[in-house]
């Protein structure tokens, strides 16, 4: 049986992981957690780095929606793995890596997660510390734009 881990909760659970390390001790909420990591990836795409770490498909936009579960679906492994820590808020749940998951992030040390970490940097930079509502009305101009683009090809 050949089984991918690309576009699996399994990546995006890394993912996670190299996020939350790179916040510094900053807890986020789910919504935060997905958009960070969708700019990341495409972070060429917003205007934060050189190239886009999963590349430059017509349909990248489309993969927003579809991520929500996926980010959803790992932050409950990580949490009944250990690796983060559910914090309630005045506002909902929110998320920060343990000790735990700071060690599997130790190990994460591929070219892949250090460009990673960088466009998560790049992120928080540009996006005021992770405003979720900043982030949203970019990645959803960026969606129409490309959808426009897309249908005159």
């Amino acid at each position: 049986m050949n089984i991918s881990a690309l576009g699996s909760t399994f990546e995006i659970s890394l993912r996670i992981l190299l996020l939350l390390d790179e916040v510094h001790n900053a807890s986020l909420d789910e919504q935060q957690i997905g958009a960070i990591d969708f700019i990341s990836v495409y972070a060429a795409d917003f205007g934060l780095l050189d190239e886009n770490l999963h590349g430059y498909g017509n349909y990248r936009f489309s993969e927003y929606p579809a991520r929500q579960h996926l980010v959803s679906s790992a932050l409950k492994e990580l949490i009944l793995d250990g690796y983060v820590r559910l914090l309630p808020s005045a506002t909902g749940y929110r998320y920060s890596i343990t000790a735990d998951g700071n060690k599997v992030c130790e190990k994460l040390t591929s070219n892949y997660a250090r460009e990673y970490r960088i466009a998560v940097q790049a992120v928080m930079d540009r996006f005021d510390n992770a405003d979720a509502d900043m982030m949203l009305r970019e990645i959803n101009r960026l969606t129409v734009q490309s959808l426009k683009e897309v249908g005159h090809e």
